[in-house]
């Protein structure tokens, strides 16, 4: 209800304008051609929403060492993301029964993504880890190395995230590693 009043009386919620600064950035890079095709992600609704989640999930991770202010951006993460999917879905015509049928099922595809990934990326190798869930998940029936590669690129993001201020993951002051190739 706060997010709704404060967009009605034209305050601005700093969570929420840092959030969507990051999840723009996550956004972007989860869209670029690189991470897709035959031999990578699949090109699909699921393919496109497993590596946007990936994205989050370090971003998350990163943010779970800031107490409850790295908890109140993480909701303004997922606040922003949700946003977003709801408009992509008016945009196509739905309408709010519509709308809440569809982003139901991929909240919690989400949810179990980016939990199976948090996983991943707390563990000695985080690595290793993150390849099984991509070997369990999304690439479950794909034999190409792709997921080796992806699960490189995750580790070294998180890596470039680890010992981070609240104010530079806010600010979007981080390394993105190139796509994988």
């Amino acid at each position: 209800m706060t997010g709704f009043l404060g967009k009605l009386f034209g305050r601005n919620d700093p969570a929420l304008e840092d959030a969507k600064r990051i999840y723009s950035v996550l956004m972007g890079q989860a869209r670029k051609a690189a991470f897709y095709g035959e031999t990578k992600a699949p090109d699909n609704y699921d393919g496109r929403i497993d590596i946007l989640t990936l994205h989050i999930a370090v971003v998350l991770e990163a943010l779970s060492h800031h107490g409850k202010q790295g908890e109140l951006l993480s909701q303004a993460i997922f606040d922003a993301m949700r946003d977003d999917f709801e408009i992509a879905m008016r945009e196509e015509g739905l309408s709010d029964t519509g709308i809440k049928r569809r982003i139901k099922p991929m909240m919690q595809l989400f949810f179990t993504r980016v939990k199976a990934y948090a996983k991943a990326l707390k563990q000695d190798d985080p690595r290793a880890e993150l390849l099984l869930t991509l070997k369990e998940g999304l690439f479950a029936e794909n034999e190409t190395n792709y997921p080796d590669a992806l699960a490189s690129y995750a580790a070294s993001f998180s890596q470039n995230m680890a010992g981070l201020t609240l104010g530079q993951i806010a600010m979007t002051d981080f390394t993105l590693p190139d796509s994988p190739h």
